[in-house]
């Protein structure tokens, strides 16, 4: 069991390095999950590897003496350790820290660990004075979940927020019974609680395989949905290709022989005969006009890129909207980070906007708010649109983006709306998130990548 464990706990540090290995908070996620596992190495070598091979150590003494001194080594690394890197990683995740007062915070947090190195005997027997341990272990520990706390309750972007909810609920709370089993049992002179860290540890990968598979936990589910939404989309576009062109051609048959009764209908002066084929040709022109609408919300999109301020696109559309606003006694707001430069197509981007704020204005009959807001995370350009309207059902929820679903009972609706701002945010690499509570209102999130950020106004 302790093998498992202690593989287990190399394995996700490295599942957590190769998400992203660039970022300093991820590093010091992965520290913590191999400093952690230090506790369980010992384990493995005091009582698998040495008792196992007692044979062949009592024939080589050094090797023993190794073995022993490696054993007391990742002990003392992981109690002393796991507090720091614990810390560092809640001090990397806080964005709103300046990177120079981080490095200091590097370096002052490891006073600690140093002075238990300096007073606390490892070899051959580790020996802590577990109450001077605490009296920093859990000032670390405090400071480390408030960072990261905050860092949740500060964040706006969609994405980002959810991520931290559940890193904090999958490290704050296995690492809090952890301490526990650490440091507090061993104030009472229970030096065997330690063991009870090993059915944590499973809870917590148990935990991890379940949100992954449930929430798109380290985006594991947002690839299978992009997937299936891309087949989706691919599939309508090749068939509404063939059905266009094939209605084209008979409608184009009714509309030639209605043209042909309306004439005869007027020489043979038979009002009622010119009617019918009045109806008809109004008929057929209007299969033709739903298809061509059909035909180009679902086309391959090109986009025409170019250095983009995203908050001129929003104020355009804004402006244009405004008598449907006052129409619908909407209030718009608007918070605009006027700064940033985006590299897209504004005349798509500007579409997409269009196609969300008259969805708002629906929702909103009896009035209402219309906020939109444009602000740059630390993994996206962040362009919201939050209305007060109806909101969407969770039994809806879940399909608003499948072409042709739409909640909207009329005629002019083919619930393809938002299956095309899907496709314009797929091929700009962004990103196209909904949060609705029926009642309370609905706010889409469009999420570029920070890539195609360039600088500032």
């Amino acid at each position: 069991m302790m093998v498992l464990i202690l593989f287990t706990l190399w394995a996700l540090g490295l599942l957590v390095l190769y998400t992203d290995p660039w970022r300093a908070s991820f590093r010091w996620a992965s520290a913590t999950a191999f400093v952690g596992s230090g506790g369980f190495l010992s384990a493995v070598i005091d009582e698998m590897i040495i008792p196992h091979w007692a044979t062949a150590l009592a024939l080589h003494p050094g090797w023993s003496g190794a073995l022993v001194l490696l054993s007391r080594s990742a002990s003392f690394l992981t109690q002393t350790g796991l507090p720091y890197t614990f810390l560092m990683f809640a001090v990397y995740s806080y964005e709103s820290i300046a990177w120079k007062t981080k490095r200091i915070a590097t370096y002052a947090s490891l006073i600690p660990p140093l002075i238990m190195l300096a007073i606390t005997p490892i070899y051959p027997v580790l020996t802590f004075n577990y109450w001077i341990l605490v009296v920093w272990v859990i000032p670390y520990f405090l400071a480390a979940c408030a960072l990261l706390i905050l860092q949740y309750f500060r964040e706006k972007d969609p994405l980002v927020k959810k991520n931290s909810f559940y890193t904090n609920f999958l490290i704050i709370v296995p690492l809090f019974f952890v301490f526990i089993f650490i440091y507090v049992m061993r104030i009472q002179n229970d030096f065997e609680a330690w063991r009870y860290n090993t059915f944590v540890v499973l809870i917590q990968f148990v935990l991890i395989v379940a949100i992954s598979l449930k929430y798109g936990f380290l985006g594991v589910r947002l690839r299978v949905e992009k997937r299936r939404l891309d087949s989706t989309l691919r599939a309508l576009t090749s068939g509404a290709q063939i059905i266009n062109h094939t209605i084209k051609n008979e409608v184009g048959k009714i509309s030639l022989y209605a043209d042909r009764i309306e004439s005869y209908a007027k020489n043979s002066d038979q009002p009622g005969l010119m009617e019918d084929a009045a109806v008809l040709i109004q008929s057929s022109q209007h299969i033709l006009d739903m298809m061509n609408r059909i035909q180009g919300q679902l086309r391959d999109i090109v986009l025409q890129e170019k250095l983009t301020e995203p908050s001129q696109v929003i104020a355009q559309v804004v402006q244009t909207l405004q008598p449907y606003a006052a129409r619908q006694q909407v209030e718009v707001l608007t918070e605009l980070d006027e700064s940033l430069r985006l590299h897209c197509d504004p005349v798509q981007l500007r579409e997409i906007l269009t196609n969300l704020c008259m969805n708002a204005f629906e929702a909103m009959k009896s009035g209402g708010i219309l906020r939109l807001q444009l602000f740059l995370s630390k993994k996206h350009l962040v362009i919201t649109v939050e209305d007060t309207g109806t909101g969407i059902s969770k039994e809806n929820l879940p399909h608003v983006f499948d072409p042709f679903f739409s909640t909207k009972k009329t005629s002019q609706n083919f619930g393809l709306g938002l299956s095309y701002c899907y496709n314009v945010m797929q091929k700009h690499q962004g990103l196209l998130e909904i949060s609705s509570e029926p009642g309370k209102g609905t706010t889409v999130f469009l999420l570029f990548p920070n890539k195609r950020v360039e600088g500032r106004v």
